[in-house]
């Protein structure tokens, strides 16, 4: 279980690292905005609906 338990803090992670370098990828087009304006820090930021787990 300790594997099934892991796999929400691996998504988030990877939300993270995508939100930062489309931001990234953002500032250096020229678009206007404020760079990082909402962070996404971890897991406390969003909330689980649900985890359905088939074995």
């Amino acid at each position: 279980m300790t594997r099934y338990s892991e796999l929400p803090v691996e998504a988030i992670n990877f939300i993270i690292n995508v939100k930062q370098e489309s931001d990234i990828d953002s500032f250096l087009g020229g678009v206007q905005g404020s760079l990082f304006a909402e962070p996404v820090t971890g897991l406390d930021d969003f909330e689980l609906i649900c985890l359905l787990v088939i074995k």
